[in-house]
């Protein structure tokens, strides 16, 4: 099995993405077919990325999607989620377990 490298060129606005390490998040999912380092994120995921700028890393923001998924799966439906409270604990290194951001992460 061989592996084959594809280069391409997109122009994107800057409202559309943002660039982590070697990936980037965008709304715009046509890419996403053509490189498996595009993801697909919604509108609000991105301001909310766009905030942490220069801060973020690929693990950081792994993590982050993660944690989001385990606390949508382990708490009501109803409950939303402080996504900058989050990503500020993660770029300050916290090691916290979902209970913690269940209890202190809840939008009011």
């Amino acid at each position: 099995m061989s592996q084959v490298s594809f280069t391409f060129t997109a122009m994107l606005d800057e409202d559309e993405f943002i660039r982590i390490d070697e990936h980037l998040y965008t709304t715009r999912s046509s890419l996403q077919r053509e490189e498996p380092k595009i993801h697909m994120i919604d509108t609000c995921c991105l301001k909310i990325m766009k905030e942490f700028e220069g801060q973020l890393d690929q693990p950081m923001v792994e993590e982050w999607l993660l944690l989001t998924k385990a606390l949508d799966q382990s708490c009501s439906f109803e409950s939303q989620w402080d996504d900058k409270k989050i990503l500020q604990e993660l770029i300050a290194g916290a090691e916290h377990p979902v209970s913690w951001y269940a209890k202190h992460c809840r939008l009011s």
